[in-house]
């Protein structure tokens, strides 16, 4: 910077210089200000120390004392009361009946299948035994009888295939001597066939050159008909045919000669058709200046000549078909009648060969009776038949049940209490017998889904009573619900717990705060549950935080979540590091 910047500088700097003063001390405050309120600001970490101890954990419930003592008792099935053995307020013992229920269709059923285990067991003492002399021997005449139908049908066989071989030869000498002595007539066809197919494709060219004349085009165009169109698409289509029947005119024998004079047929009688049309089109069209009335009568007269002309060559088309027809008339009835012999001899041959088949399946089958009668009883056949006997047994050890059923007994020693059932009466929908037994207390709790496969049996716990404020009343888990129950709309499952030591000083409806002890890890390394992340890939993660600030994401392995809150980790921290619990942004 020259001399003279800085003394002009120095001169503003003198002039200015309370203005100066006072624009520092109000910018200088502002910028820092706005600085401090613009500037990021940096998240806040509520840490942890990755901590080394003891773990416990616990399911936690509502408990309640029940006892089963307290007993409902009802029929497992439905039915009508027919004896009642107690009243209340009766001593009663382990398998003293209370009531009976009608029993009759359950004794027949009893019945029923002591006979079905009877017929078991003879028919497996017959497997034991083996097949009788007698059964052998009527299964023996079976595969002699068998065996005679099988013979007989294959004679039927070797006769229906010489009958259907001299069908054969008789229908291809018919078929040759018609060849021959039709031979004449046939050649005669295609020319024939030519000639009249010539004769009709002038007269449509003809009919078609009239069409063409302007005054003809002119009349049909004022007259307004549609009809025109529709004969020249006729004629159109009628040479095509043409063309295609004098391609396909292969004359063979005098079944092709007759489908060629067919055709033939058909095609000129079309095109008569369609120039009796030409000639009624031609008549209805009205005289004008181009179109006068001499011109339409030698018009008519062209097309009436054209039509004789086709109807010629079809009346020639017909006696030559007429002529072929009388000729191979009784070749044809022969070659008919000889045919229907030809299908009688296929259809007998078919059905020997049916009657063989099935008559051999018939014999291996007898074949194979016999075989099993003569053989020894297999192992399989007989553990078959104890296997069904077993079965039997089953049906029968079921009805029994069933009829037991009829009886409710007492399952305990106790006092009936209640008796809820009279002789005659269906049985209700509640309980019949109710009565109170000896059976100690127990505690009952409904544990949530996500509890409940912690807990198993023999597991310890206890149970602060409301009525017991202080006092722990030891516990061990004894039973455990496999489905869940609806406890106020949420599914849960109860589990029963049994205390260590009686408790005479209980009551049924007690309520406290029960645990379970479902398990306990001596000094392992834990961190709360919140600094517990779930990365992407469905493994766990951890934040870690190094003495110099910095944040590491560590992946780690979890073992179990304890009471208090905490995670027990398995690896991937160690005891004494700082993790990251929550971060206040």
């Amino acid at each position: 910077m020259s001399l003279m910047s800085l003394q002009l500088i120095k001169a503003f700097t003198l002039r200015h210089r309370w203005k100066l003063i006072i624009t520092a001390s109000v910018g200088v405050p502002f910028l820092l200000l706005l600085f401090f309120i613009l500037r990021p600001k940096q998240p806040t970490y509520v840490t942890a120390i990755v901590a080394r101890g003891d773990l416990r954990q616990t399911v936690e419930a509502v408990g309640t004392v029940i006892s089963d003592r307290d007993l409902k008792l009802q029929f497992p099935s439905s039915g009508i009361v027919s004896e009642v053995f107690v009243k209340e307020g009766d001593t009663v013992h382990p398998g003293q009946n209370l009531a009976a229920l009608r029993s009759g269709t359950f004794a027949a059923d009893i019945a029923s299948a002591q006979a079905r285990v009877m017929a078991a067991a003879a028919d497996m003492q017959a497997k034991q035994e083996g097949a009788r002399p007698e059964d052998i021997a009527i299964t023996q005449a079976d595969v002699r009888s068998k065996q005679a139908s099988l013979d007989a049908a294959r004679g039927s066989l070797a006769s229906a295939e010489a009958s259907l071989k001299n069908s054969q030869a008789r229908l291809l000498s018919l078929q040759q001597e018609a060849t021959t002595s039709l031979a004449g007539s046939v050649s005669n066809v295609g020319s024939a066939v030519s000639q009249q197919l010539t004769v009709l494709d002038n007269a449509i060219a003809t009919a078609q050159g009239v069409f063409a004349n302007n005054d003809v085009t002119d009349a049909v165009i004022r007259s307004g008909t549609s009809e025109y169109e529709f004969m020249n698409a006729a004629f159109r289509t009628e040479q095509g045919v043409l063309r295609t029947l004098r391609v396909k005119n292969t004359v063979i024998d005098y079944s092709s000669a007759l489908a060629v004079l067919d055709q033939a047929k058909a095609v000129i009688f079309q095109a008569t058709i369609t120039l009796d049309q030409v000639f009624s089109l031609l008549s209805r069209l009205p005289a004008s200046g181009s179109f006068s009335e001499s011109a339409r009568e030698a018009y008519k007269t062209t097309v009436a000549a054209q039509r004789s002309s086709t109807q010629s060559a079809l009346a020639s088309i017909d006696a030559t078909s007429k002529g072929l027809r009388d000729a191979s008339a009784s070749f044809q009835t022969r070659i008919a009648t000889e045919q229907g012999n030809l299908t009688s001899a296929q259809g007998t041959k078919d059905r020997a060969l049916a009657d063989i088949a099935s008559y051999d399946a018939a014999l291996q089958m007898a074949q194979a009776q016999l075989q099993l009668k003569l053989a020894p009883t297999r192992d399989t056949d007989i553990r078959a038949s104890m296997a069904n006997l077993q079965q039997a047994r089953a049906g029968l050890a079921s009805a029994v049940a069933n009829y037991n059923n009829t009886i409710l007994a007492a399952p305990i020693d106790g006092i009936v209490t209640k008796v809820n059932v009279k002789v005659g009466e269906i049985t209700p929908v509640g309980p019949a017998v109710a009565m109170l037994g000896t059976s100690p207390y127990r505690i009952e709790m409904f544990v949530s889904e996500i509890d409940v496969p912690k807990v198993h049996s023999s597991q310890s716990g206890s149970i602060e009573l409301d009525a017991f404020r202080g006092m722990h009343f030891k516990l061990h888990v004894s039973e455990s619900d496999s489905a869940a129950t609806d406890k106020d709309g949420v599914s849960k499952y109860r589990v029963k717990l049994d205390f260590d030591f009686p408790h005479a000083e209980l009551k049924v409806g007690m309520t406290g705060d029960a645990e379970i002890d479902t398990g306990f890890r001596r000094s392992a390394v834990h961190v709360p549950l919140r600094a517990i992340l779930d990365a992407p890939n469905a493994t766990k993660i951890v934040r870690v935080r190094a003495p110099d600030g910095s944040i590491e994401e560590r992946p780690v392995v979890t073992g179990m979540e304890s009471a208090d809150g905490n995670v027990e980790i398995i690896q991937g921290l160690k005891a004494g590091e700082v993790v990251i619990v929550l971060e206040k942004k």
